[in-house]
């Protein structure tokens, strides 16, 4: 299993993905259409049931029913629909190269090859000028805490084995320098297929304009990034700004 190689490889302790599931129940709480809006502690979650080692019960986020929309204009007409318009900057999408370690990788090449999300992740930083130092708010796939651990890394916010701490500092928080998952991410809100891209859009919009209510981001939020990956091996990352 891809997050046991890594945890092994970076000596990252499973107490890191129960806090990393903790935040997500925590801002899950915050958000009136998160699917789950109950908190569980850090406690309760490496207390659950072991489902698939080293992720227990509450580290997986659920399947649901769910829709999502958008309305898009060209930039040069949208002040003509609202006061707020945020803009999209970048929308990529990658797939897995052969000798990528994904989920349906039955084999380990020599030569490992970055996966299709560093990809996705550095065409999207690239086509919108901008690098992971000007994101301020951030989403991440994370179907379960081990997802979002691996891809804070491959995204570009952090160096393989730093997120043990950036979890134990706060950073990954609402009110952190980093933060991830604000509206509850998959962990919170479920899994409807198809959907979860545009639920991630839908917070970033929300954060950039202020309306996020209890959760909401501080220090006015300019840049948002959103990153979802789909097996056998696809990942799309999109960047908004104000």
């Amino acid at each position: 299993m891809k997050i046991n190689k890594y945890m092994q490889d970076h000596d990252i302790a499973p107490a890191t993905l129960a806090k990393v599931a903790a935040k997500n129940y925590r801002n899950g709480a915050l958000n009136p259409n998160a699917f789950r809006r109950k908190p569980l502690s850090e406690e309760e979650i490496l207390g659950s049931p072991l489902l698939n080692y080293p992720l227990t019960q509450y580290m997986f986020c659920s399947p649901d029913e769910g829709a999502a929309a958008v309305v898009l204009c060209r930039a040069e007409d949208a002040g003509r629909y609202t006061d707020t318009p945020i803009y999209l900057r970048a929308t990529t999408v990658r797939t897995r190269r052969l000798g990528a370690f994904e989920v349906h990788s039955p084999w380990l090449p020599v030569d490992e090859t970055a996966g299709p999300t560093v990809d996705a992740s550095r065409a999207a930083y690239e086509a919108a000028g901008l690098g992971p130092e000007d994101v301020d708010v951030i989403q991440l796939q994370d179907t379960d805490a081990g997802a979002e651990v691996i891809h804070l890394a491959e995204n570009g916010f952090c160096a393989d084995g730093d997120q043990e701490a950036l979890a134990a500092e706060g950073a990954l928080e609402i009110g952190g320098s980093l933060p991830v998952n604000t509206d509850g991410g998959l962990i919170a809100n479920g899994e409807p297929i198809g959907a979860s891209g545009l639920r991630q859009v839908h917070e970033v919009v929300q954060q950039l304009r202020g309306r996020a209510g209890d959760r909401q981001v501080p220090g006015n939020p300019r840049v948002g990034y959103t990153q979802l990956y789909g097996a056998p091996g696809t990942a799309g990352v999109s960047i908004l700004s104000r």
